[in-house]
Formats: C-alpha cells, structure tokens, sequence
C-alpha cells in the first residue's frame, strides 16, 4: 500500500505548480526612491520595508502589493546612508551625510527628537540595540556613539578605529556592540561599559559590513577585499575558511543563523551557507549595482536596492529548500554508507537475529513489543501498513480505508499521544488523496514522537502537496532510524527512487537504485515479500 501512495503521489506532484525547480527565483521590482537607494530593513511582519535613498528620504514599501505606503519620511539635508526598525517596529532610526541622526515615529512620519547630532562626519551606519532602549551609529569621523535612544542623550564615545566607520551592530544578546571600519579591522566591544574587548585585523581592505550570527557567538565581516570572513568573537579567531567572489557592499544574516546575502556593485547577489561557506544556488542578477540587501524574518524573502532608486524582492524559499534537501540528503547518505554492514559476517548477523525475523517474517503474526533491532513499533508497524495492500486485492478499497480510517481515529480519540495512529492514519489519507489532513496526521505523529513511519508519512503527504525537497528531506530523516537493518535502507532508497523518477529527477533516481544494488539482494527480496 505505501509504495502505491508513493506512485499516485508523485504522478500528482509532477504536474503541480508548488514544484518550482527553475533559478533564479520570482522577482518582484517597485520604483521606491528617484535617486540611489542606498539602505533596506525589513519589519518584523516580513511584509514591509524601510527604504533610505540619495534623494535625501525613506519611504515604506508593502512588498507583498509592490506599492509605496503613504508619503517620505522628510527631514534629512543630504544623502541618507543608512536605516534601521525598532524590536518594536513602532521606531525608524535613519543616519546620512548630513552628520545627522534621526528617530522617527512609523506611524505619524514625525521626529520623535530633535536630530542627535555629535559627530563630525558623515554618519554611515545606525543600529537599535535588542531591546530598543540604545542606538550606535558609526561615522567618518573614526568614532562609534552609543545613544539612548529614548532621550537622545550620549551615553558613550568609542574612538579607537584609525579611519571611517562602516558599519555596527549590537550582538543578539545585547552584551557586545561590534563596529567594521576603513581600516580594515573590526573592534567589539562591551555594550554596558564601552570597554574594548577585542581589535581583529580581519581584512585586506576595507570592513563594509558586520553581523551577528543569532547566537552571539560568530562575527560576520564582508569588505572591498572580494571576501567573507567568519570570526569567533570570543577570542577573534576566524572560522573556517572566507566566502570569495565579489565586491562586498552589503551583508545580511537570516534570522535561524543558517546562510547570509551579499550584495555587490558587480550587479549581483549570492546567497552562502554559513556551515560549508560555500555559495547555495546561482547568482541573482539585477540591472544595475547593488547597494544593499535585507532578509526577511521567515527567511524566505530576499530584498535588495539598486543606484537607479529601485528595490527589488526575490523568493528564495525554493532556492534555499533545494539546497536544505541536497545537503541533508548528503549527510544521511554518507552516515548509511558508513554503518551498512560491509562484510558476509556481519549480513549472516542480521539473517541470524531470529527476534527480528521472528517479529516481522510473518505480517499476521506481531507481538505487541518493540523491536530494538528494527527500530519500528511492532503495534502499527510499517510491516502491517504493507499487509493492508493484500486486503485490498479481496475487497472493496474504498470501504477498507474508510474502516482502516475510522480505527485510528477511534485510537487517537482514546489516546491524543497514539504517534503511530497518526502516522498510519496519514498512510491512510493519503490514499484518500487528502493531502492536507496527510500532511498534519504526520506532523502531529512526529512531534510527539519522531518515527520511522512518522517521517515516511510526511514524506509521501508532501509529495501529494508537490513539495518534492520538502519530501526528500522527510525521507532523508527517516535514515536515521535504520538502526543497521539493511532492509530498511533499501525500503527508503526504494521510495526516493521512485519519488525522484516520478519527478524527472531521472539521474538521482538511477543514483538511488545503484545505491540499493549495494545491499544484499536476500534482504531486498524479503522486504518485497513483504510488501506484496
């Protein structure tokens, strides 16, 4: 029966729409400003963003209906580089070459204060601490202020960097600020007393952009050196090797710390892995240079602003799901190709483990244990959802179901934690073609408790929705419940290979089958037997 769900799935997930494989991704473009825009921030709803521009203003933007909301914001005398939101979203912080820095209110558009006015450059980056009660802006002038951002008063002056600052940024946890600069170092320092911390000499050339990883505990850092760079920011090692490509202008980090964005006068944007820091995906082109880039909350959305005032919104959540599916699918195949048991001694082991064959030889036969050597309940099991399909050969498929059906929802009714219930109930709708229900029989089965069948379910209800690396990444997981069996190894190959080919993934299909001729043919042949 579940290698039936798996067909009829995938024959329905080939031609759906959800399945977007094509790069680059959708892009939405809107005219915000009539000069360069020079700096972007999203809200937390994900839908709007604040733009900064050269003609001296910032406007929101509603990306979801590509239309400018309301008037400017107006108050600046020249070039306004930088913008920053609130925790609260109810503040807009914006600095520029005016020396100026200006808090504003979303709603009304009006100056909360005055402009803060200390420094005697051209102010070049502003950022909110995590709880919205500090400001820091990097300058020209070499110096970095820390300002409460309530009264606008000057709690700090930072002036050890040699050249101009380009960027700050307050750690996550709000203990550290971090400043990037024209001399091509990064200083970190502590946000409550001003002490300076650490001084890295982190770059060839100048540090355009800093960020935090979300745990506080890495540094990010891009410059005009054509690299990334990853920092430790205990002790100001760098970590691993840098990202290398293009000129970096502008840096943004994804809110679960997984991949960054870069943004480049050389018209492009790249998205990297800040596990590998290797690029994920092909380049995203726009038409003119790149100024700067911001990632949604969701990490879904990426939007970036070009010299000709325009800002653009791209979907990257195909993109980075891709690349989610591949890179799990590398690891759990690595870790099964590492345990598979590679001699005749240990395959005769598992022919001799009478427990297993004894519990799962016979699918009318199942003691009402847990089998430790086979990772699978023997109540529900996998095995009796294949016994389902012989029935069905003897009887109406319709009244099966719907019988099998109402089972199991009797079962959960006596028991809101029955994870094996939900997992076969979800095989069950499945073969309703009743995705949705599918999708969350399977969810709820895992989060109560993560299971062989549990992820199986998903990954065939996520087929139904034509979420093909969704499913992929389900089956993947599923790996990790093998437990040494060989004859699960094969069950799960067997089930990508034919999601894959049902797909037109044709070649990594194939690399599924050549993986299962791997396997003893024996265990391979009982597993058949079994489903049948």
């Amino acid at each position: 029966m579940l290698l039936g769900v798996v067909q009829e799935t995938h024959f329905a997930a080939r031609g759906s729409t959800q399945m977007t494989e094509g790069w680059p991704a959708p892009t939405r473009m809107m005219r915000s400003h009539t000069d360069s825009l020079l700096a972007v921030a999203f809200f937390k709803d994900g839908r709007r963003v604040v733009t900064a521009s050269h003609d001296r203003t910032l406007r929101i933007c509603d990306m979801q209906r590509g239309s400018v909301v309301g008037r400017p914001f107006e108050g600046h005398k020249d070039y306004v580089q930088s913008v920053a939101v609130s925790p609260d979203d109810r503040r807009i912080a914006s600095s520029g070459d005016d020396k100026a820095i200006i808090i504003w209110d979303v709603e009304s558009r009006q100056m909360i204060l005055d402009p803060l006015e200390k420094h005697t450059g051209w102010v070049l980056s502003v950022c909110f601490s995590p709880d919205g009660k500090r400001l820091a802006s990097g300058s020209h002038d070499k110096t970095v202020v820390v300002w409460d951002a309530e009264t606008g008063g000057v709690l700090a002056t930072l002036n050890k960097h040699n050249n101009s600052v380009w960027s700050v940024a307050f750690s996550p946890d709000g203990l550290k600020l971090a400043s990037g600069s024209a001399d091509n170092s990064i200083r970190i320092w502590r946000s409550d007393n001003a002490e300076l911390l650490l001084e890295i000499d982190a770059h060839q050339h100048w540090v355009r952009s800093v960020v935090w990883s979300p745990d506080s505990q890495q540094l990010v850092s891009a410059s005009l050196d054509k690299t990334i760079r990853f920092w430790n920011s205990d002790d100001g090692e760098q970590v691993g090797q840098p990202c290398t490509g293009h000129t970096y202008h502008s840096l943004a980090i994804s809110s679960d710390g997984s991949f960054i964005a870069t943004a480049s006068d050389d018209k492009t944007l790249r998205l990297w892995s800040t596990k590998t820091h290797k690029l994920i995906g092909q380049v995203l082109e726009h038409a003119s240079l790149i100024r700067c880039v911001a990632i949604s909350p969701n990490g879904e959305l990426l939007v970036s602003g070009d010299g000709e005032g325009k800002v653009l919104l791209c979907s990257i959540k195909n993109i980075l799901e891709r690349h989610n599916a591949e890179e799990g699918k590398l690891k759990h195949e690595e870790v099964w190709q590492q345990r598979l048991p590679s001699s005749e001694t240990q395959l005769r082991g598992y022919e001799s483990n009478e427990e297993f064959l004894g519990n799962h030889g016979n699918s009318s036969n199942h003691p009402s244990k847990i089998d430790d050597t086979s990772g699978i309940d023997d109540d529900h099991s996998l095995f009796d959802i294949f016994a389902i399909q012989a029935t069905l050969r003897n009887g109406s498929t319709t009244d099966i179901l719907n019988t099998a059906e109402e089972l199991l929802t009797k079962e959960i009714d006596a028991d809101d934690n029955d994870y094996e219930s939900y997992a076969n109930r979800s095989v069950v709708m499945g073969r309703h073609e009743k995705w949705e229900n599918a999708l969350q029989d399977a969810t709820k089965s895992i989060a109560i408790q993560p299971s062989l069948l549990g992820y199986i379910s998903k990954g065939i209800a996520l087929c139904g929705n034509g979420q093909l690396w969704d499913a992929m990444e389900a089956f993947d997981l599923a790996f990790i419940f093998y437990n040494h069996n060989p004859i699960i190894v094969d069950l799960l190959l067997l089930i990508k290979a034919i999601s894959l080919f049902n797909a037109s993934r044709h070649e990594e299909g194939m690399r599924r089958v050549q993986d299962m001729a791997t396997c003893d043919n024996r265990f391979r042949k009982w597993a058949v037997q079994q489903s049948c």
